[in-house]
């Protein structure tokens, strides 16, 4: 269990590490995506033009991530060291929250998808 978390808090920071002394660099000189980091060359920058500068679009990956957190709910909780979080989040909800969270997904599928299309017709 120890190793685990302990893997997870070394693991999370190499990546980011990775990400920015090695893979950054590379794709600055891409001329593909010289455009996108021109206009977005900052964490929040970054986060917006990668949501195509659609709220709509940031609203569907955020309901995305929660509800994939609550599918994943059963795989996360040993993890964390409390074999008892579902059952203390299903009182929580006075539901399923593996249910919720496949609601939640298909929410934010539909979301993303209206506004793609929405994106695409203009």
């Amino acid at each position: 269990m120890f190793g685990k978390i302990l893997f997870v808090l070394a693991f999370i920071p190499g990546l980011v590490a990775a990400y920015a002394l090695l893979l950054r660099p590379i794709l600055h000189r891409i001329p593909a995506f010289q455009t996108f980091y021109a206009e977005a060359d900052g964490f929040w920058a970054k986060v917006w033009a990668v949501c195509g500068k659609s709220i709509t679009v940031l609203w569907g990956y955020v309901l995305g991530g929660i509800g994939s957190g609550l599918a994943l709910l059963d795989k996360v909780a040993p993890a964390v060291g409390d074999a008892d979080l579902k059952d203390k989040v299903t009182q929580a909800l006075q539901s399923n929250p593996q249910i919720l969270g496949y609601i939640l997904a298909g929410i934010s599928a539909v979301t993303i998808a209206a506004r793609v299309r929405s994106l695409l017709r203009a």
